[in-house]
């Protein structure tokens, strides 16, 4: 016997409370309603509650209690705020993160419809890692980019991913395609360092229409060719020119980029066109190096260590403690790409069921140390803290001295010590000033 999805309404609006109830019952949930702040806490805490529809003017305990009450006890629980149109503006000012989205007054069964259907699917996708079951982590920076995917793929909007040579932007780009994906929306991979003006029509353009259903992602995006560059930004805006004038239109289309790089950089550079940056950096996503996220390593060593003794037939089952050592230590210019690569060779070298640290030595070089002294974590904390505030300050001594608390003489020492000049931070402000002014004077 199925389980019916249970919803919660508490308003003082008590028509609108019995509106929106009849109108959730005749689509077969079960609804509790109250006109008490209070009642609704009791409530979700005797019931299991798939989602709360609330707002702000609860007398006992107001709404916006309520909800931060909800949020923090019950953190899966997606909530919908109802207001009057009138105040619709004040509710987006006043809400905080947590809302799920607004229901006007007086209610539209359509539009109730269509967000509580929405609001119920997010979190039942939110509630499921299969989606992300292929990446594999145990630090916080690295969950904060996940949780970041995860929101992102509710919608389509186009999404850069940045991050260096192998540290798995392909994978990110297939777990948020699998969020919301089925088998008719296709996942179409294109490498932009490769393409020719034959393939990107192929591959690309001619997938671009009013009803195109598919992830686009479009690897290495910002070595593709200026004149592709326009092709494709030609491309992008009649798709949406099209699917903005069909009232028909069934497209499903995100497109999602790799870059190595910043790609703002590149283009404030002038090597990759502005309006097809804005076009495709709607939300960007920065996956850290493997060298940041050391902690990952002894995962990521066991799970290739598995896959390739299964693959290889191999009865190699661990890892030693001297191994795991070194392979921390590295500092992996090839990210999880080359740990998987050192893991398979040493597991097809490996004549012992324990991956042994001399044969990890003979594979990575030893000079390479991810995991520095604490002196030099220190000198590049320095180093990057002295960049920053020179560019805050656009290469202003006095002020930047300010800021870091130090006499003019000290900051000067600090300066000299990393080897930095406050004359090339004035220097790059004004080249940057004038690439913007020549970019204005050309229109």
């Amino acid at each position: 016997m199925m389980t019916k999805t249970t919803i919660l309404i508490a308003d003082e609006d008590r028509d609108h409370l019995e509106q929106v109830k009849h109108l959730l019952l005749d689509q077969s949930y079960e609804v509790f309603c109250t006109t008490d702040g209070d009642q609704a806490l009791l409530i979700l805490q005797q019931n299991k509650i798939d989602l709360l529809i609330t707002n702000f003017q609860l007398s006992l305990v107001n709404g916006n209690k309520l909800y931060k009450l909800a949020q923090a006890q019950y953190q899966s629980l997606p909530i919908l705020i109802s207001t009057h149109s009138t105040a619709l503006a004040e509710a987006l000012v006043t809400s905080q993160k947590g809302i799920f989205g607004f229901i006007a007054k007086p209610v539209e069964l359509k539009l109730l419809t269509e967000i509580t259907r929405s609001a119920l699917t997010s979190i039942k996708r939110r509630n499921n890692t299969d989606w992300k079951s292929g990446i594999l982590t145990c630090t916080g920076q690295m969950e904060k980019v996940l949780d970041q995917a995860h929101h992102v793929a509710e919608s389509n909007i186009n999404v850069v991913i940045q991050g260096a040579k192998g540290c798995g932007k392909k994978l990110l780009a297939k777990a948020i395609h699998s969020v919301a994906a089925n088998d008719k929306k296709p996942f179409i991979y294109i490498d932009c360092a490769k393409l020719e003006e034959d393939q990107l029509n192929e591959q690309l353009l001619n997938n671009l229409n009013k009803d195109t259903k598919a992830t686009i992602f479009l690897d290495n995006i910002s070595k593709l060719a200026a004149p592709l560059q326009q092709s494709l930004l030609t491309g992008l805006q009649s798709c949406q020119r099209a699917i903005a004038a069909s009232a028909q239109s069934d497209s499903d289309l995100r497109i999602i980029c790799s870059c190595r790089a910043n790609l703002e950089q590149i283009m404030l550079q002038g090597y990759f066109d502005r309006e097809l940056f804005y076009l495709l950096n709607i939300i960007t996503l920065n996956i850290p190096a493997l060298r940041d996220r050391v902690e990952d390593i002894p995962l990521l060593a066991r799970h290739f260590l598995a896959e390739h003794s299964l693959k290889y037939n191999r009865k190699v089952r661990n890892i030693s403690p001297g191994a795991l050592h070194l392979l921390a230590k590295a500092t992996w210019p090839g990210n999880i790409q080359q740990l998987g690569d050192v893991v398979k060779q040493v597991v097809i070298e490996s004549t012992s069921p324990v991956i042994s640290e001399k044969l990890i030595s003979g594979v990575i070089c030893d000079d390479d140390s991810a995991m520095l002294s604490f002196n030099q974590a220190r000198a590049n904390f320095e180093r990057d803290y002295l960049m920053k505030v020179l560019q805050v300050t656009e290469g202003n001594v006095t002020h930047a001295a300010r800021i870091a608390e130090r006499n003019r003489t000290d900051f000067y020492k600090l300066l000299n010590k990393h080897q930095l000049s406050p004359t090339d931070f004035k220097q790059k402000l004004r080249r940057l000033r004038n690439t913007k002014m020549e970019q204005k004077l050309l229109g």
